[in-house]
């Protein structure tokens, strides 16, 4: 996976009139990275997580817990599987 300085490269490369299978070796990619690199004009967006933690429920439980003044990992794990939480503690 090639970095953001990569990119940056790929753009400096092909300005200077190197060929894309070139400017892949220099950058230690392949040639339809750079290809795709130039046509985009930089570095691919960052895709946001889709995914969610077990935990997003229980926010606002584990919120009220440490305003009460609890931070007792393992107080907090049973007050919310007392709640339904099926997640254990892990280190």
């Amino acid at each position: 996976m090639l970095r953001r300085e990569d990119y940056r490269v790929i753009h400096a490369l092909a300005q200077r009139g190197l060929y894309c299978c070139d400017i892949a070796k220099e950058v230690g990619g392949h040639p339809r990275t750079v290809r795709r690199a130039l046509a985009r004009g930089g570095a691919p967006a960052p895709r946001p997580s889709r995914r969610g933690s077990r935990l997003d429920p229980y926010r606002v439980d584990i919120d009220q817990l440490l305003a009460e003044g609890v931070w007792n990992a393992v107080v907090i794990v049973r007050e919310l599987q007392a709640k339904g939480y099926r997640g254990e503690i892990s280190c």
